[in-house]
């Protein structure tokens, strides 16, 4: 059985990033998502294990201690982590896993030379992205500015990522991603054959 491709997301906070989480999951069955664990607060509407493993800044260091993530960091005033167990065990099932990351955990991953697909998400605008925050009703002004201006950071080190799209029509932004990941598994370095006969010629060295 082939591993699964790890299928790594970010954006800069107003862009959409979690809905576009929702609707590839539900477009694709086998893609299972690596929820991190974080120290901030949980937000209304959120659910502890679905969208994050909240836990104490305590609990989070103990884990640090342990090496039990691949990565995490420190965003703004809260910890994010990826455990190496919920990625490493679905892949190795078969599945494919999304994992969502700032910036942060990507260049952790790059240095690392972790295999997957990065893919960052932005918004149309700096104007748009502050009235989506905005909408949303859940940040006080300063923080609506600190995010700004982390993401305006973030959006600079797009050169960490393999494709980069801007997220203006959510359908069309899912599309774009799933067109990537098709693409993705029938590179040739990737590719499994069907049958034994054609895996033989695979194997054949061409001199």
């Amino acid at each position: 059985m082939r591993e699964g491709f790890a299928l790594i997301l970010s954006a800069p906070s107003g862009t959409g990033k979690t809905t576009t989480c929702k609707v590839l999951l539900e477009r694709l069955p086998n893609l299972k998502i690596a929820v991190s664990h974080t120290t901030r607060s949980i937000r209304e509407g959120e659910k502890d294990g679905t969208d994050y493993l909240f836990t104490s800044t305590e609990k989070f260091e103990e884990k640090i201690k342990n090496n039990d993530f691949l990565e995490w960091a420190k965003v703004h005033t809260s910890y994010y982590g990826t455990s190496l167990k919920s990625i490493e065990t679905p892949k190795k099932k078969g599945n494919d896993i999304l994992i969502e990351l700032d910036v942060q955990g990507v260049e952790s991953l790059r240095k690392m030379k972790y295999e997957g697909i990065y893919i960052l998400i932005l918004p149309p605008s700096i104007t748009e992205m502050e009235a989506r925050l905005r909408k949303r009703g859940t940040n006080s002004e300063e923080s609506i500015k600190q995010r700004i201006e982390t993401g305006k950071q973030e959006i600079k080190q797009y050169k960490m990522y393999d494709y980069v799209i801007t997220n203006d029509v959510i359908e069309d932004t899912v599309n774009s991603i799933l067109s990537i990941l098709y693409a993705e598994k029938v590179k040739s370095a990737y590719y499994r054959p069907s049958s034994p006969d054609i895996e033989a010629l695979f194997n054949d060295e061409v001199d």
